[in-house]
């Protein structure tokens, strides 16, 4: 039987670490409601993992594309296109672009040209689709580190000030390194545990991003 989906979340990301982070927020927002549940499915088809989170007569499909380099646009909007919009077709989509600005001084002017101008133009020209930015300043790690204490208690280190740095991946890097020889901070799924032990009560209440529009898209 197919599934009937009440409307479609499509996170456009630019690596597991991101995939990581935001499946984690969204499991957040689904323990903030009883009766909420979030289910990981397969696509038989093509081997796709997707997930449903289903809250009262709401189901909603969430899906995922990693495009391992943010630019590769042209990937994201064939992905959005065959494996979203004409794959559920009369759905309404809601999509977040994720993504590092890379610099505390860089704003997001600069992915609303050349190719993400055509991503954003590819996806809003659809019946009932829409775009919103989710974009950290400047590495995700830098949003981690909004709950700091968190990952020092993953480490089981007393908290220190953070490390000097533009970046914060540099940072957690560093921050890794002070713990001894044998540890290093690593991307993508080898950060699950670390990701997994933060608060993101905190991290949201902290943060720039606009997560709220996560949460109304999920559960309102």
């Amino acid at each position: 039987m197919t599934e009937i989906y009440t409307c479609g979340i499509a996170f456009i990301l630019e690596g597991d670490t991101e995939k990581i982070f935001y499946y984690r927020v969204l499991c957040y927002f689904v323990e903030q409601h009883p009766g909420a549940k979030i289910v990981k499915c397969t696509d038989k088809a093509n081997g796709e993992t997707y997930y449903s989170v289903q809250y009262g007569e709401r189901n909603v499909l969430i899906k995922f594309n990693v495009v391992g380099t943010i630019s590769q646009i042209t990937h994201s909007v064939s992905w959005f296109q065959n494996r979203c919009y004409k794959k559920h077709r009369g759905l309404k989509w809601k999509v977040f672009l994720c993504y590092d600005t890379d610099s505390y001084n860089n704003d997001i002017g600069k992915f609303y040209e050349g190719d993400w101008k055509e991503l954003r133009k590819s996806i809003e020209k659809n019946r009932n689709c829409s775009v919103t930015d989710l974009a950290a300043q400047a590495d995700i790690e830098d949003i981690m580190l909004l709950d700091s204490d968190g990952v020092f208690k993953y480490l089981d280190m007393l908290p220190v000030p953070i490390p000097n740095g533009k970046k914060g991946k540099r940072k957690m890097k560093k921050i890794f390194r002070m713990k001894g020889s044998g540890y290093a901070y690593h991307e993508g799924n080898r950060a699950v545990s670390l990701i997994d032990s933060l608060d993101f009560k905190k991290i949201i209440s902290l943060s720039d991003i606009p997560f709220s529009e996560v949460e109304k898209s999920l559960l309102d």
